[in-house]
């Protein structure tokens, strides 16, 4: 039934095709070859992916809007770098993702097509109400969100700026410019449903929110965060207590907590730190550094360690070069992250940036010894 529902959207938003370029269009298209050096073993990895985003919209009458996003991947390289599986899994309620290029015929070969947006919005006064594949981003924090229920993310995944959306209905009620209220209900692909309410509200310069629902059926979750400037320096915190519907009389729920700072000096330096605890955070650690790749896999397995800290510093170098140094370390594996980023402007609306990523485990890790150390150059058009 989904695979009906799926192709005749896909029919439908091919028609729609021409009207939605006619009034709006936007997106890039991107080149960026790829490295994996990991240690122990000396195993090297290589991928070249060429990186296609279209984003569509249209005002289809006044309080009516239709919006579209689709990403067009073409990957080639090491087989251990092209999972088709992966790549093509879709974590909605429909299935919007295809392989047209990518089978066991070519394993070292894929070409997938997937739309993380298509949604129809309809606003009228103090009403909004948002129907279809969109991004419910109800975090607060810089890296790890405990309050993303809905559409966890990655930090590491730096080439999907516009991050992962989820099938779902949502309705927003704005009181006033400072204070809404949101019921959001979305289905995964096992048809799990996770449904939950968020209601904002400012106070003394202080922005609140507070969240209640339940996630894919399995948890009862409530939450909260708050976000304060003080003289310029922006301070971030968000919490989500997760406790499993069959066992509502035992202790085993699990927590997650987030607090974050950031402040931007008036040479534009700009530093960022933030802590999460996430007690569930060790009994993911089996796979090693690697699975930090894997993770997030929901709002309340946001790490493989239950203590983490994180730093960053970034700087426009130059007027057209920006430079970013990012730091992790995560305390129970004694293991650590180290990131470099460069971002350079060639013209107007195109970019190249060269990132590393370096993993390694210190001293007596309980994950072993591992270093992983990727590199990444990009060249970017963005229209």
């Amino acid at each position: 039934m989904k695979k009906i529902i799926t192709i005749l959207i896909f029919s439908c938003l091919l028609l729609c095709c021409l009207p939605l370029v006619a009034q709006q269009l936007s997106g890039y298209v991107n080149g960026m070859p790829s490295l994996i050096v990991q240690q122990p073993g000396g195993d090297t990895w290589w991928q070249m992916q060429a990186h296609n985003r279209l984003n569509f919209g249209r005002q289809i009458t006044e309080n009516l809007r239709m919006d579209a996003g689709v990403r067009n991947r073409f990957i080639t390289g090491s087989e251990a770098m092209v999972s088709s599986e992966s790549i093509s899994a879709d974590a909605g309620w429909l299935d919007l993702s295809w392989n047209w290029v990518g089978t066991d015929n070519y394993p070292s070969l894929l070409l997938n097509t997937a739309f993380d947006r298509l949604n129809i919005t309809y606003e009228k006064g103090k009403w909004k109400l948002q129907a279809g594949r969109q991004r419910i981003n109800w975090g607060q924090t810089f890296v790890w969100n405990p309050n993303d229920i809905f559409n966890t993310y990655s930090f590491f995944d730096f080439d999907y700026p516009e991050r992962p959306g989820g099938d779902a209905f949502r309705t927003t009620y704005y009181h006033n410019v400072t204070s809404s209220s949101e019921l959001a209900v979305s289905a995964n692909h096992e048809n799990k449903v996770t449904a939950a309410l968020l209601h904002r509200w400012n106070s003394h310069n202080v922005d609140y929110q507070i969240i209640a629902g339940e996630q894919a059926e399995t948890d009862i979750v409530i939450g909260g965060a708050l976000t304060s400037d003080i003289n310029g320096l922006n301070l971030r915190g968000e919490f989500s207590y997760f406790h499993p519907v069959k066992n509502l009389t035992d202790t085993s729920g699990i927590a997650a907590v987030s607090i974050g700072a950031d402040y931007i000096f008036s040479n534009s330096l700009m530093l960022q730190t933030e802590v999460l605890y996430n007690n569930v955070g060790k009994s993911f650690s089996e796979n090693g550094l690697m699975g930090l790749y894997s993770a997030p896999l929901s709002a309340k397995h946001l790490s493989i360690s239950e203590w983490n800290v994180f730093a960053q510093a970034t700087y426009p170098l130059t007027p057209r070069l920006n430079g970013s140094l990012s730091s992790m370390y995560f305390v129970d594996i004694q293991s650590c992250y180290a990131g470099l980023s460069l971002d350079y402007s060639v013209i107007e609306n195109l970019d190249f940036s060269f990132i590393t990523q370096f993993f390694s485990t210190i001293g007596n890790s309980k994950i072993g010894n591992m270093q992983i150390l990727l590199g990444f150059a990009r060249l970017k058009y963005s229209f």
